[in-house]
């Protein structure tokens, strides 16, 4: 999808606010990324020097579905949503992204417009690299294309498993998972800000947001969890995920 001026979305917003990545090496985006942990520290230097950063506010959007580049991003602090509307105008949220996921490898191998919205859910910092340079960075490591399938294998893995294990699931199985999965990738110790609006919650999850309300008071309720405003305070983590398993079946 194109701007008047002839750019694309991404390509407008990018110039004094994009930089060259400056993360120290203990925080670099990509040391979060199990693509590029295997780098030696010359092809760190150089990754980073081909890395590009841009800060986001809440409510920004990367890319748009449809929008054609040849740029990998890497989410480095924040959260994006992944979505895309059907014909009738209905959204459907794919992922939500936590620092240390990537998002554009189709439009970066293949060219490919991007088949989703990716929109920045809290202030964000995300850093991104193009074909022309991840070229380069191959060049000198060969054994980053193998690393590359990897990543995009155990991705698919993880969609499939996410969607094959919410379809047996009941619904506070889902949402008891899903707050398991921010509370893991948040490195949360017991309490979890929501980076998500409930109602975007409860479309991941296939529920009405008035159900995912009932279900969050009946769990308070019961001491799982403490809820206020968008945070959610675990109180019993071992009896969330107790949750998540099937009743056993009595013989």
């Amino acid at each position: 999808m194109t701007i008047d001026n002839g750019y694309t979305h991404s390509e407008q917003f990018r110039g004094d606010e994009t930089m060259i990545c400056e993360h120290e090496a203990k925080d670099a985006c990509f040391s979060k990324v199990s693509l590029f942990q295997h780098l030696d520290p010359s092809e760190t230097a150089l990754l980073t020097s081909l890395l590009h950063t841009r800060k986001y506010n809440k409510g920004e959007v990367v890319v748009q579905e449809g929008e054609r580049s040849d740029t990998l991003y890497v989410v480095h602090q924040g959260c994006v949503k992944l979505s895309k509307y059907n014909e009738s105008g209905k959204e459907n949220i794919m992922r939500f992204l936590f620092p240390g996921d990537f998002f554009g490898q189709d439009s970066l191998l293949h060219q490919k417009p991007h088949p989703a919205n990716a929109e920045v859910l809290e202030p964000s910092a995300i850093c991104s690299i193009n074909k022309h340079d991840f070229d380069q960075l191959l060049e000198h490591d060969p054994k980053l294309a193998y690393h590359f399938l990897l990543a995009i294998s155990n991705l698919l893995r993880e969609t499939d498993e996410w969607n094959s294990s919410l379809s047996a699931m009941t619904t506070e199985q889902k949402i008891a998972k899903l707050l398991l999965y921010f509370h893991t990738r948040n490195h949360a110790k017991h309490e979890i800000r929501l980076p998500v609006f409930k109602k975007d919650m409860a479309l991941l999850l296939g529920i009405t947001p008035e159900t995912l309300s009932r279900k969050l008071t009946m769990m308070q309720t019961q001491g799982l969890l403490q809820v206020t405003g968008n945070c959610i305070l675990i109180l019993q983590l071992e009896q969330l995920r107790e949750r998540m398993e099937p009743p056993v079946r009595s013989q």
